[in-house]
C-alpha cells in the first residue's frame, strides 16, 4: 500500500513538472494572497502544488481560481478569493497538515511506518469524494431504482479499473442492505442484488442477502431457491444449511 502511495505521488509529480515550463509562462512570478502555502514560495514549486491538486482531484485550474479559459492562464486572477472552492481548498490543505503533522505523530509510530494521507486518498482523481453506495443512493432513492442502476453502469463503464470506486461485489452488497434495512425498501434492494450478481454470479452472499431479502418481503419459494444457489457455492457452510432448513420448515 506504501508502495502504490509512493508510485501515485511519482506519477502526480512528474505530470506536474511535464507542465510546468508552458504555465510558468502564464503565471506570475509574485504571488498574493497565500495564505496557507509559504509566501516566498519559488514559481516551480507553487505550479507543482497545484498541478498535484488538479491532478488528484481530477479539475483545472478554474475549479478553483476566477478565469474562463483554462488554457489561458494569464487571463486568471489567481489572487481573487471569489469562489468558494478556493475557500474550501485551504480548509482542506489545512486538515491534511493536521492529519499528517499532529494526528499521525500522536499514534506513536516512527515516521517510517506512518502512511502519510493526501488529496488521492479521498478525492482519487475526482472533485468529489464518495463512495460507490453514496453516489447510486440518492439517485435511487430520488428516481427509482432503474436510474441508480444506469449509474452504476456509466461509473463502472468510465471508471472500472481505477481507484475512483469499489467495484467489488460487497459494495452492491451493502447498498441493498441500506436500502432494505433503513429505508424500506425491498424491492430496490432485491433489483441492486440481482445486478450485482450480473458482475458476480458465482457470489454466494449475495444469493445469501437476496434470500433474506425476498423472505422479508413473504416471497419463501424464492428465498429458498436463492439459498439453495448459495449452498451450491458454499456446501460446508453448516450456518447456511441450519438456515436453509428453518426456512423450509417455516
Amino acid at each position: 500500500m506504501k508502495r502504490r502511495s509512493c508510485r501515485l505521488s511519482t506519477l502526480c509529480v512528474f505530470l506536474a513538472w511535464a507542465l510546468l515550463v508552458p504555465a510558468a509562462a502564464q503565471i506570475p512570478k509574485e504571488f498574493k494572497n497565500l495564505q496557507v502555502l509559504p509566501k516566498d514560495i519559488e514559481q516551480r514549486q507553487l505550479i507543482g502544488v497545484m498541478r498535484g491538486f488538479a491532478t488528484e482531484l481530477g479539475v483545472r485550474c478554474n475549479h478553483c481560481h476566477v478565469g474562463e479559459n483554462p488554457q489561458d492562464l494569464s487571463t486568471h486572477d489567481f489572487a481573487s478569493d471569489e469562489k468558494e472552492s478556493k475557500r474550501i481548498a485551504r480548509v482542506m490543505l489545512k486538515m491534511v497538515r493536521q492529519i499528517n503533522g499532529e494526528h499521525l505523530p500522536a499514534t506513536g509510530r516512527p515516521a517510517d511506518q506512518r502512511l502519510e494521507v493526501s488529496c488521492f486518498t479521498c478525492h482519487r482523481g475526482v472533485t468529489r469524494p464518495q463512495t460507490l453506495e453514496q453516489s447510486l443512493l440518492d439517485p435511487i432513492l430520488e428516481v427509482g431504482v432503474e436510474a441508480g442502476i444506469q449509474r452504476y453502469r456509466l461509473l463502472r463503464d468510465k471508471y472500472y479499473g481505477q481507484a475512483v470506486f469499489d467495484f467489488g461485489e460487497r459494495s452492491l452488497l451493502g447498498l441493498a442492505d441500506t436500502l432494505s434495512r433503513e429505508h424500506g425498501n425491498s424491492d430496490a434492494a432485491v433489483a441492486v442484488l440481482r445486478l450485482n450478481l450480473e458482475y458476480y454470479p458465482e457470489s454466494a452472499f449475495t444469493y445469501v442477502a437476496l434470500a433474506e431479502t425476498l423472505a422479508t418481503a413473504g416471497d419463501k419459494e424464492a428465498a429458498i431457491e436463492n439459498l439453495e444457489k448459495a449452498q451450491a457455492l458454499m456446501p460446508d457452510a453448516d450456518w447456511l444449511k441450519r438456515r436453509l432448513e428453518a426456512l423450509k420448515q417455516q
